[in-house]
Formats: structure tokens, C-alpha cells, sequence
């Protein structure tokens, strides 16, 4: 298996996942198992000068020989290094740790003997911004982005997309707005290459806030990147969606911070979808969407009766339509803003790269939903160790932060959320904050990986 990502740094990982960003840089990361995958890079129209960090976990109670090699954009070798992850561990590829030269654009692709997955925080400076992403075990001929904008309130989108296949490749994107086709351009990718298709090429001449489709003859893997020059939001596109769609946070003014939820139709057909609210069983919206549209709730629909609401959402389609879809939390008087993608499906553990506690500043929180139809427990573990231990309802969801969870009173771990009962299914992401809130755009969000 390969593991995809965008934005000028690309990563492959076979039975692995791997996570990167570099100078200039944004990555892709996906889960595999001792095998090499392919990531995009980052580039945008703004000056911000970007850096990343790479969070690689060992999901294996043994050491992981790992390898991680740096890709130019032209597909040409930069440079390569080889590092190793302890037993249920980490690794962090970032400042001295990281090997690829000063000011490199490109992607990078991370193989091991053991199953691994990663994260990619990019790191934003003039102004501050900062943000995360998944990598991309599984690419796809066809992948769906639920939110991109245009010239909408200063969000601009850009779109990574990296060749993961050494062919030639030709990727064609299609923009829908309300049901319609806007807009439809082609890009040819070499072997190994990747494409940014952003105002400058997309073909949309006014304010857009849609949805986008890539579709190509090898393999792609799509990262989104939406900031107005001072908050980035950044996720990957998927290649299928679901009937049903799992979100494990939303929030209304929940100390400032409030959620928006896209949800696009990827299917063939039009459908109607319905919005519940903490496993209920009353909608308290819908919306008819035509095949590749998408809808925008915000505040999300059934959050603004009272002062705060922080809970979970889950999606349905009548007619099981396939859906996508993506969360934006803003905190508009702080400036900040951070992005994950809504989960098609679930399962028994769900693994987290990179969680902190009072890391330069930096906190995590871990939000996990029980996406079954049977109450679950789950034991978070870190490092391999149970340090907490929680029951969700089905529907509901529950975060863990504030307290520091990591043995010993470290500062950075990796963890997992496992449900023990055999028929239980979870998901989650993970929220990564300053507290005190630092100057600037300082939160990151990525969904945890299901195994």
C-alpha cells in the first residue's frame, strides 16, 4: 500500500502512514504496513513562509526501521534518511531531525518494516499561521472535496494534487456550485509530479463556495488548503464516501469557537440529507443536494438555542447516496481556525499520532464518537499504557483534555482509543491548541486513524 500526500512534500508508506511538512511544504500521509507511499507538496499564493513536522507511530510492540525519502517536484531524488521508531512509539521529523536542504519544495515518501501511520503539522510564519493533515494510504482515480472557496469573505482554496503512480498522469478537476457545473480543467501530471490548482488556474472568475471533483487515469491523492492570509485550513480529499457521515465535534460558541459542516454528494444520484445531534433520532435539518453538490451549515442547525453547545454529528442519506464531508472550527475573535474531514465509517481502535500536554504551550484534546449501535468502552491508551477509561453512547461522543494523560508527565506521546467490546465502532480527531491562546493562527486538527 502507498501512502499519498500534497503540497510539496509527498510521502509513501506500504502498510504504514506517514506525516510530513518541510520549508515550502505541505504533506499527505496514509496508513499501510512496511511499504513505501507517495505525498504531495504545499505551496500557496500568499507570503506566508511555511515549515512542517512529521509525527510517525509505530503501531507495532516492535522497533520500526523506517526510511524517508525526499522527492523533488520534477520527481527527481533530493535527498533521503533513514531513522528508527521505538515499540509503540513515535517519531519527529522536523528541524535537525529532518534531512531535506534548506528551502525544498517537493514531497517525500516514508517506508518501514513495521505498520506505521503520521500526521503533517504545517507551521506558518509572517503572519503565524498553523495547521494539520492526514497522509493518504489509499489513492484514488476519483477524489472528492467537499468545501473549496473562492473569493468568499477572503478564503481562498488551493488544491494539492499528487501523481501516485510513476506513469503519466492527467488529472481534470470539476467545480459544482449549487447542483451546477462552474468550472472544469484539465492538468497534466508526470510520474510522480503534483499540480496547484488555485485562482490562478481553476478557471472561476467570481465568489465560489462549492464543491470539486478529481478525477484522473492514475491514481491522485488531493490535500485543500483555505486561508484568507491570516487562519489555514487545511484536509485531504477522499476517493468514496458513505451513506452515513460522522463528525465527532461541533460546536457553538463554545468559548469562542463555532463549527461549520460541509457535506457533499458524491454519488450518482440526488438524495436528500438529514442532520441528528448526539446519536438522536429527530433531524433538526435536511437538505436535497444533486450528485457532486454540497451543503454548508453554519452555525450548524439545532447548536444556537442556548449560550454553548459541544457535541457530535452524524449525517444520513435517504437513499444511499454515497457522502463526504468536512468540518471547519472557527474562533473568529482570536483568529484561529482549524479543518478535519467527516468519517464514513468506523472501527475498534483508532490511532493517534501525535497528542500533547503543555508542549512549548501546545495541547491536545481527543474527541472520540461512538459511530455503533452499541454503547462503547474505550480505554485511551498512551504509549501502550491505559491511562483512562470512558463509556460513550452510540451517536455521542467524549473528549478528553485538560489533564495530562501521558505517563510520567511527559510532554509529547502518541496514543490509541480502543473499544472493547468486539462489535464496537469509534472514530476521532485530535485538536491541537496553545493555552494560553498564542498570537496568530496556532490550531491544528487531524482525524485519527482507524484500524
Amino acid at each position: 500500500m502507498r501512502v499519498y500526500s500534497l503540497r510539496s512534500f509527498r510521502a509513501r508508506l506500504r502498510t504504514g502512514v506517514v506525516v510530513g511538512a518541510l520549508l515550502g511544504v505541505t504533506v499527505l500521509a496514509g496508513a499501510a504496513q512496511a511499504q513505501p507511499a507517495p505525498m504531495p507538496a504545499l505551496q500557496t499564493t500568499q507570503s506566508t513562509s511555511y515549515t512542517s513536522g512529521i509525527q510517525v507511530q509505530n503501531l507495532s510492540p516492535t522497533t520500526a526501521n523506517a526510511q524517508i525519502i525526499y522527492y523533488n517536484q520534477n520527481g527527481s531524488v533530493a535527498t533521503q534518511q533513514s531513522f528508527q521508531i521505538p515499540p509503540n512509539g513515535s517519531y519527529t521529523i522536523f528541524g535537525n531531525t529532518m534531512a531535506a536542504p534548506a528551502g525544498f519544495v517537493g514531497s517525500a515518501v516514508i517506508s518501514a518494516d513495521q505498520p506505521i501511520q503520521a500526521i503533517t503539522n504545517i507551521l506558518g510564519a509572517s503572519p503565524t499561521t498553523g495547521e494539520a493533515y492526514d497522509g493518504v494510504s489509499s489513492p484514488a482515480t476519483t477524489v472528492n472535496v467537499p468545501l473549496f472557496q473562492q473569493a468568499n469573505s477572503g478564503f481562498n482554496t488551493s488544491l494539492y494534487i499528487q501523481n501516485a503512480s510513476a506513469s503519466s498522469n492527467n488529472v481534470t478537476v470539476t467545480f459544482y456550485q449549487n447542483g451546477t457545473q462552474v468550472s472544469q480543467k484539465v492538468f497534466p501530471l508526470g510520474a510522480n509530479g503534483s499540480v496547484t490548482v488555485d485562482a490562478s488556474n481553476d478557471g472561476i472568475t467570481t465568489k465560489f463556495v462549492g464543491s470539486a471533483i478529481v478525477t484522473a487515469q492514475q491514481p491522485v491523492s488531493v490535500t485543500a488548503n483555505q486561508t484568507n492570509g491570516s487562519i489555514l485550513f487545511s484536509y485531504t480529499g477522499a476517493g468514496a464516501g458513505a451513506p452515513t457521515l460522522y463528525a465527532p465535534l461541533i460546536m457553538t460558541n463554545n468559548s469562542g469557537w463555532t463549527t461549520g459542516f460541509q457535506v457533499q454528494n458524491a454519488g450518482s444520484q440526488a438524495t436528500t440529507v438529514s442532520l441528528y445531534l448526539n446519536g438522536g433520532s429527530s433531524a433538526v435539518a435536511t437538505a436535497n443536494l444533486s450528485p457532486g453538490q454540497s451543503v454548508t451549515w453554519f452555525p450548524v442547525p439545532g447548536t444556537t438555542s442556548g449560550s454553548k453547545f459541544v457535541g457530535s454529528a452524524t449525517v444520513k442519506s435517504n437513499n444511499g447516496q454515497p457522502l463526504l464531508g468536512a468540518v471547519n472550527e472557527l474562533n473568529s475573535a482570536l483568529g484561529q481556525g482549524m479543518t478535519y474531514s467527516a468519517f464514513v465509517g468506523g472501527t475498534q481502535t483508532v490511532n493517534m499520532p501525535l497528542i500533547m500536554f503543555n508542549n512549548s504551550g501546545y495541547y491536545t484534546g481527543e474527541q472520540i464518537q461512538n459511530v455503533g449501535s452499541i454503547p462503547a468502552t474505550v480505554d485511551f491508551k498512551v504509549n501502550g499504557t491505559v491511562v483512562s477509561t470512558q463509556v460513550i453512547q452510540p451517536g455521542a461522543s467524549f473528549t478528553w483534555f485538560g489533564t495530562n494523560l501521558i505517563p510520567g508527565g511527559g510532554k509529547v506521546a502518541s496514543a490509541q482509543a480502543v473499544a472493547r467490546e468486539g462489535g464496537a465502532q469509534i472514530v476521532g480527531i485530535v485538536n491541537e491548541i496553545t493555552s494560553p491562546q498564542q498570537p496568530g493562527d496556532t490550531s491544528f486538527a487531524y482525524e485519527g486513524f482507524s484500524q
